[in-house]
């Protein structure tokens, strides 16, 4: 459950939406469009200082004082999971059926998440020295490299980035031409609130196709490895000294052995 917020695009701030006329056919599309799709809800709830109300309009007014605390279920991150070996080991897409394989010009460059049929979230680099939008595919559906991505991008949105934070905001968006058919492995990923927090020490996965030995070459079946949440002063200190900023995330073992690597 969040508090919505909405962009203005002429002054850039972001702003709460007023209870007053809020409706669940409103619920329902917010929720949609950040990917919760089923049994959305809201109440109303008192303004903060960390979201303050709209500023009253002319001719409408929120009389109740009250902005929209939305909550949606979640319709995403379902999957068929079964046990798995902690240091790498192969995945069946049906436990991790957002995950899908980029191509540029039939090759495999990285993988992303499914976040809504027609959209897939990615990182902004694999598009450094790949600019052609019409040389990318996606493969979805399946664990196996082999095979041409069938699914073609419409556009690619990539996330600005600073001069003095070049690492940072490594994210983008894969607009597909044609959306995909939700089925048992393919379905969307759910996407964090936006105060959601993660203590050190929390398991997470990764998934992928990369290399599972230094030096080797990537593997044809989808990889999944345990790993866990480091808190970032930790990171800096023992391994990254001070490249891991607030706005990303340390994971990994602390006796290594398991990893996810650029």
């Amino acid at each position: 459950r969040s508090i919505l917020q909405v962009l203005n695009r002429n002054t850039r701030a972001w702003s709460c939406i007023c209870h007053d006329h809020f409706n669940p056919a409103l619920a329902k599309a917010a929720c949609e469009q950040m990917g919760y799709g089923r049994f959305p809800g809201s109440q109303g709830c008192s303004g903060t200082s960390a979201c303050p109300l709209p500023a009253p309009e002319p001719r409408r007014k929120c009389l109740s004082g009250l902005a929209v605390s939305l909550f949606c279920s979640k319709g995403c991150g379902e999957s068929t999971r079964t046990p798995r070996v902690l240091g790498g080991s192969p995945a069946a897409i049906r436990a991790w059926p957002w995950q899908v394989s980029l191509r540029y010009r039939n090759e495999h460059i990285c993988g992303g998440s499914i976040i809504d049929p027609s959209w897939v979230l990615t990182a902004a680099h694999c598009f450094k020295n790949n600019p052609i939008v019409q040389s990318w595919h996606v493969k979805a559906g399946s664990n196996l490299l082999q095979g041409a991505a069938t699914l073609a991008v419409e556009k690619v949105f990539v996330a600005e980035v600073t001069s003095t934070s070049p690492r940072d905001n490594d994210i983008a968006l894969v607009k597909l031409r044609s959306p995909l058919h939700v089925s048992d492995s393919i379905k969307p990923i759910c996407l964090p609130y936006f105060d959601e927090e993660l203590v050190p020490g929390t398991p997470l996965w990764v998934i992928g196709w990369g290399y599972t030995q230094e030096h080797g070459k990537l593997s044809e079946t989808l990889q999944q490895a345990e790993v866990e949440l480091i808190d970032k002063e930790s990171c800096n200190l023992t391994a990254y000294h001070g490249k891991v900023t607030q706005k990303m995330l340390c994971a990994g073992l602390p006796q290594g052995g398991v990893d996810a690597c650029q």
